[in-house]
């Protein structure tokens, strides 16, 4: 997780008076998340996290300013001060759960109720933690759930393969999601960039162009001739031949 503060505007509050607003830019699990906050909150922030996390100073550590609290050279003091700040409360917590009151904060998605209480992962592994709405999953495939095809005028058709074993539907993880795979047509290099934006942008997929030639071992020699059979127990009798080939195997390799 990162901070940054980069802008501030002058608002004005109920009464008329003019304050400064600080926008925060939170990166987090692979999203951006913005707030905009004042000086107050920060101090109120920081005053109900010192009952939660050890290691914070008792006072807050940027001193307010009354007089000249809108000098642009104070202004700027602060927004550097108070993203500092944030990064030493993250700091704080020593790789803990994150509070509610500074996720509330940051404007980031509440955690799930059963998020640290999640069962233990196998072999006395670390948790198995529920994915939350601002995770990310990136599933990779031999092909995309896409059909795509050249348009009649130019360009092209895609659409949801809903019979794809990993089709959006059938997963329903709560989640984003990015496809990484295959399109499953021919593409001459020159198309590659566009449809590349297309799928990334429309469909949140990251589709892998491969040579014919590679596409042929990847596919028809290592992984169906060699592992389909491995991982379907369906065992080779002994013979004179040695089913390993070395090109299938370096074909199946240089995709990964």
């Amino acid at each position: 997780m990162e901070f940054s503060i980069e802008s501030t505007s002058t608002l004005f509050d109920s009464s008329g008076k003019p304050y400064t607003s600080y926008s925060i830019t939170t990166h987090y699990q692979g999203q951006r998340f913005q707030a905009q906050r004042r000086y107050r909150e920060f101090v109120a922030l920081h005053d109900g996290l010192r009952g939660e996390v050890s290691g914070l100073p008792h006072h807050f550590p940027v001193w307010p300013f009354h007089l000249n609290r809108l000098a642009p050279e104070v202004v700027d003091g602060r927004r550097v001060a108070l993203c500092s700040y944030l990064s030493a409360a993250l700091a704080a917590l020593h790789g803990g759960g994150m509070p509610a009151r500074l996720r509330s904060f940051l404007q980031l998605p509440q955690a799930q109720a059963n998020r640290m209480t999640a069962p233990a992962g196998p072999s006395g592994a670390a948790p198995l933690l529920p994915l939350e709405k601002s995770d990310t999953v990136i599933l990779v495939a031999y092909q995309l759930p896409l059909t795509v095809s050249r348009a009649e005028g130019g360009g092209w058709e895609v659409e949801w393969d809903d019979e794809s074993v990993l089709n959006q539907h059938a997963l329903s993880l709560g989640c984003r999601v990015m496809w990484v795979g295959g399109v499953g047509c021919a593409v001459d290099p020159d198309e590659e960039e566009g449809l590349a934006q297309l799928l990334l942008e429309g469909y949140s997929c990251l589709p892998v162009f491969l040579p014919a030639a590679l596409t042929d071992r990847f596919y028809h020699g290592f992984c169906r001739s060699y592992l389909r059979p491995v991982f379907h127990n369906r065992m080779r009798l002994p013979d004179s031949g040695n089913p390993f080939c070395e090109e299938d195997w370096r074909g199946g390799a240089a995709p990964h």
